[in-house]
């Protein structure tokens, strides 16, 4: 059979492609529109949602939060209510001026919230509500430049307006509004972390890659110091920037001989809920408390000792108490008055927690040896008939109790006196007698040395009856020291980071009590000193420099001390019983023998010392020597330096 070659044959459904060229062509200036008009609009919800977000969701306490983000953020959304309903009822012009009218608002108002956005340091810094703010702003310019512009992809005649299919305007439009939304989801956290870092100011000593900057004028906030005290290192003297109240999280590690800063680290939108913590080791240091703009956020920061380095960063929602001690990769705190405590990873996660006996609080912590070590003063209690110290062992990985051991019930162990080696607790229990009663009651310290093994609690070694004299001031209660704080003596780092040689230490680790005490035979007191073998508990000798007036601040007390790695104490000391005519001295104690160091008239910087500069002074040991600090005429710290 023949086919008709006339005959219709089979019919085709699929367009040819020049029919396909010209579908797309002809639905490619509609889908345009169709995507900026998606994109516009969301934009401009983006834009209003951000803001509200910025103003009420951001937990923000202070900062950008006044009237005018209040008028700015009513003002916006309703604007992008009025700009979205014209483009819903009244395309071509009236969508163009609202649109872009919507954009020159939001351009003139990101840029007041830019402009107004302070430079970062003490007392003020970027708040999150600023940066959220600002980057709705910018959507609200892009929105409304979209949504002009997509008025003008179109011709004007009604056969440029034909609509593509509504499916493929759904898809286009769904991809628009998706693409916008996705970049203020990714955007939004983005200008968090650049307020973050906006606020920080951060330098790590590196010669090689800093230049200049070991010049000992780099440090600009040298005079916003203040009077406070610096915190002992093996690299240097850690010094907190601004000490006042609120205290930012801002501190510099200073090169002692040359006041140079080494390395600084500071976040002026965040605050330091309590002075930083070292680790046993003192390799590591960390500085925590609240966001400045939102107390909700809380952060443990832990920077490495040597250069500054971040080692971690925990985060906290809420304040998860005060932090007692670090150590490798763990957070110790204490909460509930003290009662309770709980071991947090540098991450901020929870690894456990654990409960005082009842009645106890911890007054000292520390991490060494595998094990949470905690000083409990500890009321009466059900199964406790008299109020005592204890000392608590716990397992660092899950908790576990390991051991405990309770000081006589007579004696008292202060905080400062609980010292912490790689493998044992060397802590001393005074007893405080009184001698005379009265307003200027006399007293007596009677203390008991006690050694412990960090891993099962067993008593190493223990000196008893151990006193210097009577004395008028509570302040002179007695501090012990220990010469080797770390196992190996860090090296030091000179500004720039360049390393110093290994500082010499003796072979004989020693444990020394500093107190002042009365004179007996003449006017004035005694700063004595009485030192011991950490190893056994051997005291090795008893020596005494002379006094003027008896400190009557424990912080003067515990300054005018401190013991160097070589064993050798040095004490600083106002003959004077006049404190308006000083007359200090500084004191050198080794082996027993007591003599008398010069001291430069003025410090490294060229800062003169003062006549009175043992009043608020505070000793530290450093290399081979040791580094005074004082308070200079015009109220900040200057460091001296003596072999």
């Amino acid at each position: 059979m023949s086919h008709s070659a006339s005959g219709t044959g089979r019919s085709s459904t699929v367009a040819s492609p020049a029919a396909q060229s010209g579908n797309t062509t002809r639905f490619g200036r509609p889908l345009a529109r169709v995507f900026l008009r998606a994109a516009g609009i969301t934009a401009l919800v983006c834009w209003a949602v951000l803001l509200v977000w910025a103003s009420f969701g951001t937990g923000a306490s202070s900062g950008s939060s006044g009237a005018y983000m209040i008028i700015g953020t009513v003002g916006s959304v309703l604007l992008v209510a009025v700009v979205i309903a014209t483009a819903a009822t009244h395309a071509g012009l009236r969508t163009i001026i609202g649109a872009l009218f919507a954009a020159v608002f939001a351009a003139v108002a990101g840029w007041a919230v830019y402009s107004s956005m302070p430079e970062a340091g003490p007392g003020q810094f970027i708040t999150h509500r600023a940066g959220v703010a600002a980057l709705a702003y910018v959507f609200g310019v892009i929105g409304g430049g979209l949504l002009a512009l997509s008025e003008f992809v179109v011709e004007g005649y009604s056969g440029g307006r034909a609509p593509a299919p509504r499916q493929l305007r759904r898809k286009v439009a769904v991809l628009a509004t998706a693409i916008v939304v996705m970049l203020a989801a990714a955007l939004a956290p983005a200008m968090q972390l650049w307020a973050e870092l906006a606020n920080q100011d951060v330098f790590v000593g590196d010669a090689a890659a800093t230049g200049g900057a070991t010049d000992p004028g780099l440090d600009s906030l040298a005079d916003l110091a203040g009077v406070g005290r610096f915190t002992d290192t093996p690299y240097g003297l850690l010094r907190t920037d601004h000490p006042v109240e609120p205290t930012p999280q801002a501190v510099t590690m200073l090169d002692p001989a040359t006041g140079a800063a080494v390395w600084f680290h500071r976040r002026w939108n965040w605050h330091s809920s309590q002075p930083p913590v070292l680790s046993q080791a003192q390799d590591l240091v960390a500085l925590t408390g609240p966001r400045a703009d939102n107390n909700g956020d809380f952060q443990t920061r832990v920077l490495a000792t040597r250069d500054g380095e971040v080692a971690g960063t925990a985060d906290f929602d809420g304040s998860p108490g005060v932090l007692l001690a670090v150590a490798d990769d763990r957070l110790l705190y204490t909460k509930d008055k003290s009662e309770t405590f709980s071991v947090y990873d540098f991450g901020g996660g929870l690894q456990w927690e654990a409960a005082m006996p009842d009645g106890c609080e911890g007054t000292a912590a520390q991490l060494a040896g595998g094990r949470a070590l905690v000083l409990a003063d500890c009321v009466p209690a059900p199964d406790r008939s008299v109020a005592r110290d204890l000392v608590l062992a716990f397992d660092l990985d899950d908790g576990a109790a390991a051991w405990q051991q309770e000081i006589d019930q007579d004696a008292v162990v202060v905080p400062e006196s609980f010292l912490v080696t790689e493998d044992a607790i060397v802590l001393d229990s005074r007893i405080e007698h009184r001698v005379s009663d009265g307003p200027f009651s006399a007293r007596r310290f009677e203390h008991q040395l006690i050694a412990y093994a960090i891993s099962d609690g067993a008593e190493r070694w223990r000196v008893a009856g151990q006193t210097f004299g009577s004395t008028n001031s509570s302040a002179c209660g007695g501090t012990l020291h220990l010469s080797q704080p770390t196992a190996a003596n860090a090296s030091g780092v000179t500004a720039g980071g360049e390393s110093k040689a290994q500082v010499p230490v003796s072979e004989r680790r020693t444990v020394q009590i500093i107190e002042c005490f009365s004179a007996k035979d003449r006017e004035g007191s005694w700063l004595g000193v009485m030192a011991y073998d950490a190893d056994t508990g051997e005291r090795l000798y008893r020596k005494a420099v002379r006094l003027g007036f008896t400190p009557l601040d424990p912080e003067v007390a515990r300054g005018w001390a401190a013991v160097l790695p070589d064993n050798r104490a040095m004490l600083a000391a106002d003959l004077s019983l006049d404190p308006n005519r000083p007359d200090c001295r500084l004191y050198e104690i080794a082996e027993g023998q007591a003599s008398e160091v010069a001291l430069a008239a003025e410090s490294a910087d060229g800062t003169p010392i003062p006549a009175n500069w043992c009043h608020e002074a505070q000793l530290s040991p450093v290399g081979t020597g040791a580094a005074v600090s004082f308070v200079s005429e015009d109220g900040t710290r200057g460091i001296a330096v003596v072999e």
